[in-house]
């Protein structure tokens, strides 16, 4: 079978998914779409594929995946278009801007599954890379025991240029979120697939770092399904960036990496009470398949999936739950509600998370 053509549309993190994509086997990048006309051309250059200006030109050009970086505000519709033309769809984060935005899109990818076989897969790259998938293998097995404790940090630096680079930054209509949307979702995502879904957070928010209209500091407390209780702490005025999480089982503490953007790359430590427990470790750690990190072993796994007729790595229940999240914590900081998740279907924020007037 040949190669799934990919089409790139978006070249800020689309730079990213693009560096990632040469690495992807079953699939080439053959074309890319920008707004801005010397991105498009200088990214036409160094990548040697054509350019256009739309997504409607790159669908028309013909394209099997389409990889969306663009802004959050164009997902849904953009998802839409994609799908309804037969294209699969890889969307970045957030993949929408609400919980009933997810509902719509459910609706949507059903009806496209039926008539075309075009599929949607959202990104959250967090999962891929050995430290995340050795944790979770000892989750599976049942080696860890119940959850006592778990913290996630994100302590990025983001200033003045970042957000007059992209004028929609920092903005409720155009990014519809802040850090704890924008810059921290993935390592949340990360904390709960491991740590184990959370059942209800309380949660605090803050613009300390930046003259902007989002929060760019945000501090949550959280307990799981199982009465595990877990942190999470993100600001934008790190000196020295980085990300950092602990889990605190029965039988295990484990602690990622500190790298800010890829976390779930090695080295993680592993500290079982029990030497016993130690082994038995091991012996499954000799099971979990080499995957790449990040973005590389999501674009793998979805290029795997569609050949092998399997479900994605990532799914819109995922997604949907980050989302959840999201809402919970901008509600419970606006209102000083403890949240209950998953959210109930008549949530008052479920249609949007933003403050009143800012839709």
């Amino acid at each position: 079978m040949s190669d799934l053509r990919v089409g790139v549309v978006g070249l800020g993190i689309g730079q990213m998914h693009l560096l990632s994509w040469l690495e992807v086997q079953g699939a080439s990048v053959t074309m890319i779409a920008d707004v801005d006309e010397q991105r498009r051309a200088r990214a036409a250059q160094d990548w040697g594929v054509p350019a256009v200006d739309s997504l409607d030109a790159l669908l028309a050009a013909g394209v099997d995946v389409v990889d969306l970086c663009t802004p959050p505000s164009m997902h849904e519709a953009q998802i839409e278009q994609c799908l309804a033309a037969g294209a699969h769809v890889i969307c970045e984060k957030p993949l929408v801007d609400s919980v009933a935005a997810c509902d719509r899109l459910r609706v949507v990818t059903e009806r496209a599954l039926a008539t075309s076989g075009a599929r949607l897969m959202p990104v959250l790259q967090y999962r891929f890379g050995d430290g995340a998938l050795r944790a979770r293998a000892l989750v599976d097995a049942g080696l860890t025991g119940r959850l006592y404790t778990a913290s996630a940090s994100t302590w990025w630096r983001r200033g003045r240029g970042y957000y007059a680079e992209a004028p929609w930054r920092g903005t409720w209509k155009g990014e519809r979120g802040g850090s704890v949307l924008t810059h921290s979702i993935h390592i949340h995502d990360l904390l709960t697939w491991i740590g184990g879904p959370l059942a209800e957070v309380r949660a605090l928010t803050a613009t300390r770092v930046n003259e902007i209209e989002t929060e760019d500091c945000a501090v949550a407390v959280g307990r799981t399904l199982d009465g595990g209780l877990v942190s999470m702490n993100v600001s934008l005025g790190a000196a020295t960036e980085s990300s950092r999480l602990v889990w605190c089982f029965e039988h295990v503490t484990i602690e990622s990496s500190t790298s800010p953007y890829d976390p779930a790359a090695g080295p993680w430590s592993f500290d079982f009470k029990k030497p016993a427990m130690a082994e038995a470790a091991e012996r499954v750690f000799t099971d979990v398949a080499a995957t790449k990190p990040l973005f590389t072993g999501q674009f793998q796994g979805f290029v795997d999936a569609l050949r092998d007729d399997r479900p994605f790595p990532i799914t819109l229940d995922d997604a949907q739950a980050s989302l959840e999240l999201v809402t919970a914590w901008y509600r419970s900081a606006r209102t000083g509600s403890v949240e209950a998740l998953p959210l109930p279907a008549d949530h008052p924020d479920r249609a949007s998370w933003r403050p009143a007037g800012l839709d």
